[in-house]
């Protein structure tokens, strides 16, 4: 996040699916556009096991072999849709994800005791889904790694879920919707505002689902996430406003 040859501090998460099979696509997500149209690509797959061990092993094989042909540094973060079995976590193991997520459905106890059944290095990753309570959220972040946030935006600032996260060293992901790019069309101001707003809460990683894996669209979309990103963190790391703070704050003591 700190290499100085990147323009974007943010990490790309995009979801692959049958958009991405395209391999053309693929590379132009991982190459971040035709002819440089943006600097930084895709920097991490997410890779659903409920499409089938076939199918999720193959995508992540042609992922990272694409990666490593171009020396590119990504990750791999393995989810799924189905319900958590042993199947899923032998899976696991066989193809080792940087990050492997479970859902905050499964209990705490489960969170307590999953780390035992997989390869050290693996990260854990709570999935909290829209409309789950937050107030028992921290005992989720302190036992993960990693935790995807799919609550509304609002619920997002009112509970200081990002600050509660970072807090339990727990690295929250932000999920991104863009719904005009499912349709094929360019994605509404609305929708820039809604992102940009809700980055500027913290958050260092932002995911793409349906946008890439299933949209007419992938590597479009990566470049839109990508602008909204950059535009956030420049509202959150300003140099001119801290020296203005501090120059008012001097005043303030007098």
């Amino acid at each position: 996040m700190t290499n100085s040859d990147r323009h974007r501090l943010s990490l790309i998460i995009a979801t692959l699916g049958p958009s991405t099979d395209n391999e053309k696509e693929l590379i132009t997500m991982l190459m971040a556009g035709i002819a440089r149209q943006w600097t930084d690509g895709v920097d991490i797959a997410r890779v659903l096991f409920s499409d089938g061990s076939d199918v999720a092993k193959n995508r992540i094989d042609l992922f990272r072999e694409q990666s490593k042909k171009r020396n590119l540094s990504t990750s791999v973060y393995l989810d799924t849709d189905d319900k958590i079995t042993d199947d899923y976590i032998n899976f696991g193991n066989e193809v080792l994800p940087e990050i492997m997520t479970f859902d905050i459905s499964n209990g705490i106890d489960f969170f307590k005791s999953i780390k035992s059944k997989l390869n050290n290095s693996i990260k854990i990753c709570v999935r909290v889904k829209n409309g789950h309570e937050t107030s028992d959220l921290d005992d989720f972040f302190a036992e993960c790694d990693y935790s995807m946030i799919e609550l509304d935006s609002k619920v997002i600032h009112d509970d200081n879920i990002v600050k509660r996260s970072k807090e339990n060293n727990c690295e929250p992901i932000y999920l991104a919707l863009i719904p005009t790019l499912m349709k094929g069309q360019v994605q509404s101001r609305d929708e820039n505002f809604e992102i940009g707003h809700t980055l500027e809460e913290g958050f260092d990683l932002i995911a793409l689902y349906q946008e890439t894996a299933h949209g007419p669209y992938p590597a479009r979309s990566v470049k839109c996430i990508d602008e909204i990103s950059v535009e956030s963190e420049k509202l959150r790391v300003n140099p001119f406003q801290d020296a203005l703070d501090k120059f008012l704050s001097f005043f303030k003591k007098k």
